[in-house]
């Protein structure tokens, strides 16, 4: 099959910075999405919003959760809208930088609900060799033609 993709290169923050300059200081109401994918196979979207557990941090990535700094709940209450939305499986992947003390913690959240008080899911601890394989093979199933994207 040929390939109708690349791998990633670079990091484009330019849409970023252009929206920032355009709200001019306003607060935003919207949320970036990291990844979104599809599989024209399953016909089914993903949603994965990754949350960088910083070292300065006392939790690591198996033990923060959203609920503990639901202060910024509207991110995640847009999340599973959009993911509703979509009929998308949405997954939150706590984790933290390469190089730092818990590079290998990664912690997989399948969001099952989100209400105005917390959000629910099923955590899977993995390592990153563990979330790279199930990553990957996430990714390869999203493989696929322009034809089968328009179907």
């Amino acid at each position: 099959m040929e390939n109708y993709s690349k791998p990633l290169d670079k990091n484009d923050q330019s849409g970023f910075e252009f929206a920032k300059e355009m709200l001019n200081g306003d607060p935003t109401y919207a949320i970036n999405f990291d990844r979104l994918m599809y599989s024209a196979k399953k016909n089914q979207f993903y949603i994965i919003e990754y949350l960088l557990c910083d070292e300065k941090q006392t939790v690591t990535p198996y033990t923060s959760h959203p609920n503990k700094y639901w202060e910024n709940k509207m991110k995640f209450i847009a999340l599973w809208k959009a993911a509703r939305a979509l009929n998308a499986t949405l997954y939150l992947v706590n984790y933290a930088k390469k190089g730092t003390k818990h590079e290998d913690e990664i912690l997989l959240i399948e969001v099952e609900s989100v209400t105005i008080g917390k959000l629910t899911g099923k955590n899977t601890k993995m390592t990153r060799k563990s979330f790279s394989d199930w990553f990957r093979a996430l990714n390869k199933s999203c493989s696929s033609t322009p034809a089968e994207l328009l179907k």
